[in-house]
């Protein structure tokens, strides 16, 4: 009887150093494995490099690739297929205007059983955006990141494809004019719009006015 209670004793305080030993190799475990990455506590990344002015991108680095971005660009395009292009003009605010810099619209009062109504067409304010200019202007909210993007000086073209249904025909027309505005003009070389079989006969008759946008060719 007393030997079997010694063997009982033994057998927990054997599995006891066990499990306790065990969670100890797998907190060792988990702090190397986050330092592999440099993310774990504590731990020093030594991928990261402190900025110095011999990693600071050189003129001369920065003019070769520059070159290489164009030598690959004409390796895969043929020169005629290249342009030369410039950044498009920033549309300025046109004070006074509803909508500009992406402010809100305000609805006048008497004018707001009209605007629920046209409400239900779109499930946005309609008559907001109807009250917003077609070249309206807006803020660059772009991160800093795409603001410093290099780009080469030849470029090739390209073709826009906006498929719309029984949209609104001032959020289209103003987004078509929007890529209009703000692309560089030897790079947009059309801009197609696909009816997907909208159902607004007045949409399609307001589109058909604006014939070189809705079925033509943009010059």
């Amino acid at each position: 009887m007393f030997r079997s209670k010694i063997r009982i004793h033994t057998c927990q305080v054997i599995l006891l150093t066990s499990l306790v030993w065990f969670l100890v190799d797998v907190m060792v475990l988990m702090f190397y494995s986050d330092c592999i990455g440099g993310s774990g506590w504590g731990c020093s990344d030594t991928n990261k490099q402190t900025p110095t002015e011999e990693s600071q991108p050189h003129p001369q680095a920065m003019k070769r690739e520059t070159a290489d971005l164009q030598l690959y660009n004409k390796r895969k395009y043929k020169q005629s297929e290249l342009h030369l292009w410039r950044p498009a003009k920033v549309i300025r605010e046109n004070k006074g205007n509803p909508g500009e810099m992406g402010a809100a619209v305000h609805i006048a009062p008497e004018l707001e059983t009209k605007q629920q109504e046209l409400f239900k067409l779109n499930q946005f304010n309609l008559m907001a955006s109807d009250m917003i200019s077609l070249h309206r202007s807006l803020k660059d909210i772009r991160l800093e990141g795409c603001k410093t993007k290099r780009y080469n000086k030849y470029l090739p073209d390209t073709s826009i494809v906006i498929v719309f249904h029984n949209e609104a025909w001032s959020t289209l027309l103003r987004t078509v004019w929007s890529v209009i505005n703000r692309s560089p003009r030897s790079l947009l070389r059309e801009i197609i719009l696909v009816d997907d079989a909208s159902e607004r006969d007045q949409l399609i008759l307001i589109l058909l006015k604006h014939s070189s946008l809705y079925i033509g060719k943009y010059n």
